[in-house]
């Protein structure tokens, strides 16, 4: 798995919207009515963009200049943009000390001003680090290092707040992550009881200390093949079990890998990621573990260590013993001998893995006691650490400050994480999912109120974002984008917080749902009387023809929808170029999408 993979992040919705609300048409520009009843004046629909700098940086291989931020802003304008919206991402390095000299955030906003734009800061407050690249542990890590490091691994991606205060991520709940004891059975679960072709002789266990370097078990082992009945949704049924037992295996060797000699397109050992390996331990109890999503080598890293980009993005590449070990070839290649990725958002449970195909499985004994990078609000020393981002965006001249809490840290049991010891305090002891998420909830919209109280100090505005992931699941099925276990008190946002909002993640639901959630949202923004934009989708379109395509669709729901007030373009990194003379170019997809079709006369 290379890291550019690591990168995508997201997939596209491919079900159209197109003539969804027609039923719902208004002109662009004319009389509507508010939910009240009362005929009010609606100019017409603004146009922003968004810059997600760090997808700029790979995309244009390079760190804009003074000129090129000029060139940007120069396309926006001509496109009829009147605030650009910047995500502040202090995960990288680079806000620290930019490599041209100059305070990145203050030039940009200054850049944007001069072209007669507004300049809002996006502020995440949930995405302190702990996604990919991850590090074999082997590698070092120095005390009190810009990274977070646990069982699955290193992460170079980290605030230092966030890295130097990994209890205040979100915690487990209590009881669940601790492996108690060492393995002494390995079953491999197979979706059904029909016979396979797998037997005994085909199967090796090897371990390892460290998730690397693993060694073959040569201690005792009894093979036993029998049916037994598991749960698989939405019902129990009768499935074939390879059982390995007897085993002896030292508790401190708590990486399990489990090769089968058969490897081939003819496999017939499957079942779901999260019911294929179970780890038994000497009370026949099943022992909690984390799956491998897969092997990763030296030349899948390789380029993230040797890369100058990569170095000044991250903090930990730049300590000095890391550099002193990237510099030794034989030590890397030993860090990534048989070296296993365990990061959970690349691995979904119910995604399928057949043995005698991929000829392995792998897991690690326990679970991850943090999700590493989202930071509870129930402490006051994140809200203050979050406060602190906001007055270092107000400080450079921003006009605005929104907040996002999607992000990218995620966990495929998702369900067990929020259970913070203050909150299980507050909660008195109880641990149930309707108390816990009200706590949690009631913790994000404290630090909104001070956000709100802050930004409007220096005579700014406040925005939120709102996702469709507050209000139903992901048509896609896939974990969250979201903190779990929050009650998302977008309703009290809208009437007592924020100035604006923006509809984020329209690509996560089919067109039904999708209206569904806007219906219910922009009501409320209406009855406050406060706009609501619509951030446009990136995902998927790998040719002009379909990227013109996907727009013209957004643009038509959008113009038609009389709950949104504008358009986001997001991101610019996906509809600009660098040219060989070193400048920004707009692609003509979306000047072609957005003047015939979004600021056209009608």
């Amino acid at each position: 798995m290379s890291f550019v993979k690591t990168l995508s992040r997201r997939s596209f919705i491919s079900h159209t919207v197109r003539g969804l609300f027609l039923s719902a048409l208004t002109p662009l520009v004319g009389l509507t009515k508010s939910p009240m009843g009362k005929s009010t004046v609606r100019t017409a629909k603004k146009l922003f963009a968004t810059t997600d700098y760090f997808g700029n940086i790979f995309k244009y291989q390079s760190f804009m200049d003074e000129a090129q931020l000029d060139d940007l802003h120069r396309i926006l304008a001509s496109l009829g943009v009147t605030r650009h919206e910047w995500l502040v991402d202090t995960t990288e390095g680079i806000y620290d000390h930019y490599p041209h000299g100059f305070d990145l955030l203050a030039k940009a906003v200054e850049s944007a001003h001069a072209h007669g734009i507004e300049f809002f800061a996006v502020v995440k407050p949930f995405e302190d680090g702990g996604y990919p690249p991850i590090l074999p542990l082997t590698m070092p890590f120095p005390e009190g290092a810009v990274a977070f490091k646990d069982m699955r691994g290193i992460s170079p991606v980290a605030r230092p707040f966030a890295a130097q205060h990994p209890y205040t991520s979100l915690k487990r709940r209590p009881g669940t992550a601790e492996c108690r004891g060492p393995v002494k059975a390995i079953r491999l679960v197979k979706s059904n009881d029909q016979p396979t072709r797998i037997k005994a002789e085909h199967l090796s266990i090897w371990t390892s200390t460290s998730n690397n370097g693993f060694e073959r078990y040569q201690g005792t082992v009894s093979f036993r093949e029998r049916i037994e009945w598991r749960f698989r949704f939405p019902k129990w049924r009768p499935c074939r079990v390879l059982a390995l037992e007897g085993l002896e295996i030292p508790k401190e060797h708590a990486y399990i890998l489990v090769r089968c000699a058969l490897a081939d397109g003819g496999g017939d050992f499957s079942n779901e990621n999260g019911n294929i390996i179970e780890l038994v331990g000497a009370d026949e109890k099943i022992l909690p573990h984390t799956l491998s999503s897969g092997s990763i080598s030296w030349e899948d890293h390789k380029t993230i260590y040797h890369s100058d980009i990569m170095k000044q993005l991250f903090r930990y590449l730049q300590l000095p013993e890391v550099q002193a070990e990237i510099r030794d070839t034989d030590k890397m290649q030993e860090h990534y001998r048989d070296y296993f990725s365990f990061y959970e958002s690349d691995l979904e449970l119910r995604d399928w893995t057949t043995l005698d195909q991929t000829g392995y499985v792998a897991a690690a004994c326990g679970k991850p006691e943090y999700m590493l990078g989202n930071l509870h609000p129930i402490y006051p020393e994140v809200r203050e650490h979050w406060l602190e981002l906001t007055r270092y965006c107000l400080d450079r001249g921003v006009d605005g400050v929104h907040f996002r809490v999607a992000n990218h840290t995620r966990s495929p049991e998702y369900w067990d994480y929020g259970f913070n010891e203050p909150v299980l305090e507050a909660a008195n002891g109880k641990t149930d999912t309707a108390t816990v998420s009200r706590i949690n909830g009631n913790a994000y919209t404290a630090f909104l109120r001070q956000a709100a109280e802050l930004v409007k100090s220096r005579g700014k505005a406040i925005g939120v974002h709102l996702n469709p992931l507050m209000l139903r699941p992901d048509d896609r099925d896939r974990p969250p984008a979201l903190p779990p276990n929050f009650e998302w008190q977008w309703d009290t946002w809208i009437r007592e917080i924020a100035d604006e909002f923006e509809f984020r993640g329209g690509y996560m639901q089919r067109p039904w749902n999708l209206k569904k959630v806007l219906d219910i949202f922009s009501h409320a923004t209406q009855a406050a009387n406060k706009p609501l934009y619509y951030q446009s989708d990136f995902h998927s379109m790998t040719n002009t023809e379909g990227r013109l395509q996907r727009r013209i669709q957004e643009i038509e729901l959008v113009k038609t929808y009389p709950g949104l007030d504008g358009y986001v373009l997001y991101t610019t990194n996906n509809y600009t170029k660098i040219n060989e003379n070193r400048e920004i170019e707009l692609l003509p997809f979306m000047e072609k999408a957005i003047k015939n079709h979004y600021t056209s006369k009608e």
